[in-house]
């Protein structure tokens, strides 16, 4: 279904396969895009004299039926050019989101954008894509910061703070412009290294949760540095230990357990460092039965910003790989903090978590009523079992061609007539998809 358009006749909705010039060079991320907005064709009309259109992949009326051979029903799915009102925004959101995502797929060190992404006056947030954009270069520098960090501290030098401080400032700031595109980053940018996944994970959810409870921006911000510094003192227990794979001695225990004292120490070594900071990062593995450690703290002798930092913890752990064991899904980890309330964890807190982080995070698969499966992409802060999802799979759990975005809140019809649902939420790999091919890992 490939033709070639002369630039001066492209429309939205057109689907642009090939440039009549090499993608290099060009202002466009990615090969192949959907054409949205009348900026984009200027652009393509600046570089090129004609491009190459795919009108299977096209949407609305730019839309073809792909040919088939005589006698073969073309799928059920695919066979209208027509999409109802609303749907081709829809699924030119998807369209954005999905080519941001891939750009990010395999990447390091992008490019720093000047300018920062603009707030809805509807929602007051940034948009999804935008802040994507905006943050993922930012999450580069953390990431390159936390080796640079390991390295400097391994060869008897000391945290380079104040760097530190003003990349959690940045995070922070894109936290209180969006909390789920961050969110998201901590799935698109993670690596195989254990140490700085958690780090950064740890320090985002800590600043969504003091956002979603009412912190002022400072606090946020203290307890995003806390969550991305708490555990550098690992670097000084022996690898061996951190590596084993089965359950640890009472004497590796307690070599692991000084990691806390460890970190206290490194960061002792800055003159007026937090002491806030200091006092979130000393308390962060004690626990509301006084079960934890260093000092067994109990009940409210935890500070409030401590407890959250060990909970925010603990969650993340759960839902990574470990050496010692399998990641579980959000839903289990959830289930298990559910079990720890008032044990390990005071239940107001629990709670509380438990509402910022939802029945369905951010990347979780869910199955809908139409027999299609979608990713959550953002959280709806009023009514958490009604998010907006992305479509992945069609009805008959084959790849859907025209991807789209549903926002369950505002109750759009399935083909039979019905409002959308979600009917259950699905384990990563469920029907056979593989997380990393839908940017969710």
């Amino acid at each position: 279904m490939l033709s070639t358009i002369p630039t001066r006749d492209l429309k939205i909705g057109m689907f642009v396969a090939e440039l009549d010039r090499p993608w290099l060079g060009t202002p466009f991320l990615i090969q192949g895009f959907l054409i949205e907005n009348e900026e984009q064709i200027v652009a393509l009309q600046a570089c090129c004299r004609s491009v190459m259109v795919d009108r299977s992949l096209s949407i609305g009326d730019q839309y073809r039926a792909p040919v088939v051979d005589e006698g073969e029903a073309p799928p059920e799915a695919h066979t209208s050019p027509r999409i109802h009102p609303g749907e081709m925004e829809c699924r030119a959101e998807a369209e954005r989101f999905l080519k941001v995502t891939r750009s990010f797929k395999g990447r390091i060190h992008t490019r720093r954008h000047p300018t920062v992404p603009r707030l809805s006056p509807v929602d007051g947030r940034s948009r999804l894509d935008s802040e994507l954009r905006y943050s993922a270069p930012i999450f580069d520098d953390v990431y390159r910061a936390l080796r640079e960090t390991q390295r400097a501290i391994e060869a008897g030098g000391s945290v380079d703070v104040d760097r530190v401080e003003g990349l959690v400032g940045e995070m922070a700031a894109g936290v209180e412009r969006n909390p789920d595109a961050l969110m998201w980053l901590t799935r698109l940018k993670r690596t195989d290294q254990y140490t700085y996944d958690h780090a950064v994970n740890a320090s985002v959810h800590l600043m969504v949760f003091a956002r979603f409870v009412g912190m002022d921006a400072n606090l946020v911000r203290k307890l995003g540095l806390a969550g991305l510094l708490q555990d550098i003192g690992k670097v000084q227990i022996d690898y061996e230990i951190l590596a084993k794979a089965g359950p640890l001695d009472e004497r590796e225990f307690e070599h692991v357990r000084a990691h806390v004292s460890h970190t206290l120490e490194m960061l002792n070594r800055r003159d007026g460092f937090d002491p806030e900071v200091l006092s979130i990062i000393a308390a962060h593995h004690e626990r509301f039965d006084g079960t934890g450690y260093p000092r067994g703290l109990k009940g409210e002798r935890i500070a409030l910003g401590a407890e959250m930092a060990g909970l925010v913890d603990t969650y993340c752990a759960m839902t990574r790989d470990r050496v010692y064991c399998a990641a579980v899904s959000s839903q289990r980890a959830m289930e298990e903090l559910n079990r720890l309330r008032n044990t390990r964890f005071r239940d107001a807190l629990v709670d509380q978590f438990l509402q910022c982080i939802g029945l369905y995070p951010i990347g979780t698969l869910v199955e809908l009523n139409s027999g299609e499966v979608a990713v959550v992409i953002q959280q709806n802060q009023v009514r958490r079992l009604q998010p907006r999802v992305l479509v992945l799979l069609a009805p008959d759990k084959s790849v859907e061609r025209f991807a789209r975005t549903l926002d369950l809140l505002m109750l759009p019809q399935t083909p039979a007539g019905e409002a959308y649902r979600i009917l259950r939420a699905l384990p990563p790999n469920a029907y056979g998809i593989d997380p990393n091919d839908f940017y969710l890992g």
